[in-house]
């Protein structure tokens, strides 16, 4: 531990340790354990792996979500003088480079990436011939399959963690409950007795206010006396990137100097935002949730927007204040915002026949050499119109409940190789090993030499003697020579079949109901965690008590439960607030979107139009986008929308205009598919009885 205290001095400038993060440092270095941090945003969670990493022999690789931060980080350390760097999609081909040869030649400390590097075969296999002396994971909530933000590309690391055979793992979190901090636990083998280390999401540095508008424009009537009163930099978050642009845009025509900020920006305008935010005294940035950031001065975070959990607005709240100075928290609640959200919580089931479709694809594949399935996900999205995240849900679905598969590292189909020196070729080919003289054989067989490199199809270019992965492997060795640059592309997901999938129908049917009937079951809870942010800002309790008793800490906020600075201590009066609404289904805008998409199979889908949600079938046909009639409805419950749209579909047979590729490739008649898909693109009775008629009168939650 003295190395570790000397670390803290001299290399971050702190005399001591905050809370518990000593005892966290100790767990790791001195007990060589596992541990669970559950911090606030801006907790000293950071500290926590930074401080170990640079005492540890070897790598310590952050694991983090959050591209924004990382870089935030890396920028931090470096300037210090810590051998720190990120591996993401934003680096060039020269960055990515230094990073992977920094990484083999063990001089690099501290390497951030994304969850989704793990799916990077050449990583995976660079990775093999590292040690990882401290594996650390932010966000780690996201392995429970029980909470709103489960990804299950997290299921991958607790394995990483273990096929890798690393050291040590060390969770982060802001927002977990009590049960899924349980899940973390059972998940990375940390022991809940002796190994988690929690701080109270309570500070009292931060003041809760709450208040209501009727519309954008009284939001910004309300907004703009905030800004222009600001003591110091104000993050202002909204929940669609239109919003972002609309709302800075309004801000700038009021003089007040807002920049924008969300995933749809090119990395370059991200990082200009980034920085200008970093080095202003009294910045504002308009911004999605995908603005996380290390700021320990920002005064003002306005949720413009209502968030969708509770755990979102806790950790976006606590990047207020870090600096242990008064901050302030603004929540605008608007009852025209609730059906936008809640159609954001049920927009992402696909139809049933479209889940029917892909299973009997999954169920009916070979295997390939190995005994593993692997797939084109793009393919798949694109063929039963499912999205990425869904697809995602389905497969783990496939794995937690079924126990059918198990996800496997991906594979790249094909591989671009540039020579990174005049002799690369030459050195390629005077690489005697048996498995160097097969791969370069076919290479110079493929005939797909592009100019001054090559482009290999190893599945194309495989046999049994020298298989996919034996050339990828040899390719990746190249690399860790220095001989060549390479960029894998056609990713093919892998699964490892644990028992049969089911070939008969009726088999596969009832498994599609089930996991259909889970899509329902997971809309219904994201709109009840929609419901308890509402609850928690408009209830008789301090605002900082029940955010606390959230995350069970009911006892933290002093004075009983009241900390005397939040809209409610203020007023001792819940807040009036009546989220329901009474605008109804334009009969015009509905035909004219039937009249752009003569399709009939899927009421989902049109929804989605009408609400601007987008899908692959949606992108491919062009309804979205600048296209004016995507989103011309996304003030109406999702619910009034759907059962107009069903109800025209059942009418009018629920057939395609065309048959769909998916029916194709599977042999589905137009007569069978309308079979099927009655009453399919409905979330069922869970999806469906509310706000009945397309005049419906909100009154979901009154409060």
């Amino acid at each position: 531990m003295d190395e570790a205290r000397r670390v803290l001095k001299e290399t971050f400038g702190f005399d001591n340790f905050r809370l518990s993060q000593e005892k966290v440092v100790e767990r790791l270095l001195v007990q060589n354990a596992n541990a669970l941090v559950l911090y606030p945003t801006g907790g000293g969670k950071s500290l926590c792996y930074q401080i170990p990493g640079m005492c540890l022999e070897g790598l310590t690789l952050v694991i983090s979500p959050l591209i924004a931060l990382m870089k935030d980080q890396v920028d931090v350390l470096k300037r210090r003088g810590v051998l720190a760097a990120s591996l993401d999609s934003s680096l060039g081909l020269e960055e990515t480079r230094a990073v992977k040869d920094s990484i083999r030649d063990g001089s690099l400390k501290i390497l951030y990436i994304a969850p989704e590097r793990l799916n990077n075969e050449s990583f995976m296999e660079m990775m093999r011939y590292v040690k990882i002396s401290l594996l650390a994971i932010d966000e780690s909530h996201c392995i429970s399959q029980w909470g709103a933000s489960f990804r299950p590309e997290y299921l991958k690391i607790a394995r990483f963690a273990e096929e890798f055979a690393v050291d040590r793992t060390l969770c982060l979190t802001a927002t977990a409950t009590p049960e899924i901090a349980s899940d973390i636990c059972t998940s990375f083998k940390i022991d809940e007795k002796d190994g988690v280390f929690r701080i109270p999401v309570y500070r009292s540095n931060l003041t809760f206010l709450v208040e209501t508008a009727t519309n954008f424009q009284d939001k910004l009537a309300k907004l703009e006396p905030i800004l222009r009163n600001r003591k110091g930099p104000a993050i202002v978050y909204v929940t669609l990137q239109k919003q972002a642009e609309e709302t800075a845009h309004a801000l700038r025509d009021a003089h007040l100097p807002a920049e924008i900020y969300h995933a749809g920006l090119k990395p370059e305008e991200r990082k200009k935002v980034q920085d200008l935010f970093m080095e202003g005294e009294s910045s504002i940035v308009v911004a999605t949730i995908a603005f996380g950031i290390d700021k320990n001065n920002i005064r003002h975070v306005i949720h413009l927007y209502m968030p969708k959990t509770l755990e979102n607005y806790s950790q976006e709240v606590g990047r207020a204040g870090r600096d242990g100075l008064p901050s302030t928290c603004h929540l605008f609640l608007s009852a025209p915002d609730i059906p936008v959200l809640e159609g954001f919580c049920r927009g992402d089931t696909c139809s049933k026949t479209s889940l029917q479709l892909w299973l009997g694809e999954v169920a009916m594949k070979e295997p390939d050499a190995d005994g593993a399935l692997s797939f084109s996900l793009y393919e798949q999205q694109k063929l039963y119109d499912i999205r990425a995240n869904v697809l995602n849900l389905l497969y783990a679905e496939l794995e937690l409940t079924h126990g059918y598969i198990r996800a496997a590292t991906p594979l790249y189909q094909t591989y671009d190789l540039t020579p990174r020196t005049p002799k690369s070729s030459e050195l390629m080919a005077k690489d005697s090993s048996p498995a160097a003289r097969a791969t370069f054989k076919r290479l110079r067989a493929t005939k797909s030499k592009k100019g001054d490199g090559w482009k290999i199809d190893v599945v194309e270019s495989a046999t049994d003697e020298w298989p996919r992965e034996k050339l990828a492997a040899q390719i990746t060795q190249w690399e860790s020579h220095g001989w060549v640059d390479v960029v894998g592309s056609q990713v093919r997901a892998r699964f490892q079949v644990l028992k049969p999938l089911p070939k008969a129908t009726e088999e596969r049917a009832q498994i599609a109901d089930t996991m259909f009937q889970g899509m329902v079951t997971r809309e219904e809870d994201a709109v009840s965690r929609l419901k308890k942010v509402i609850e928690f800002a408009t209830q008789a309790k301090c605002l900082s008590h029940s955010l606390a008793c959230y995350f069970g800490d009911s006892t933290v906020v002093p004075n009983h439960g009241m900390c005397g600075h939040c809209t409610y201590c203020e007023t001792r009066s819940p807040l009036a607030f009546d989220a329901s609404s009474s605008t109804v289904a334009s009969p015009s805008r509905l035909n004219a979107i039937l009249q752009m998409c003569r399709d009939r199979d899927d009421p989902r889908m049109l929804t989605r139009i009408a609400f601007g949600i987008t899908s692959p079938r949606i992108t491919a046909h062009r309804w979205s986008g600048s296209n004016p009639l995507f989103g011309s409805m996304v003030d109406v419950e999702w619910g009034v929308l759907l059962d107009a749209f069903q109800k025209i579909c059942d009418q009018e047979g629920n057939k395609p205009a065309d048959p769909r590729p998916a029916e194709k490739a599977a042999g589905v008649g137009s007569k069978r598919a309308a079979s099927t898909s009655s009453g399919t693109g409905t979330a069922g009775s869970g999806g469906r009885g509310r706000g009945r008629g397309t005049g419906a009168k909100r009154g979901r939650f009154q409060y």
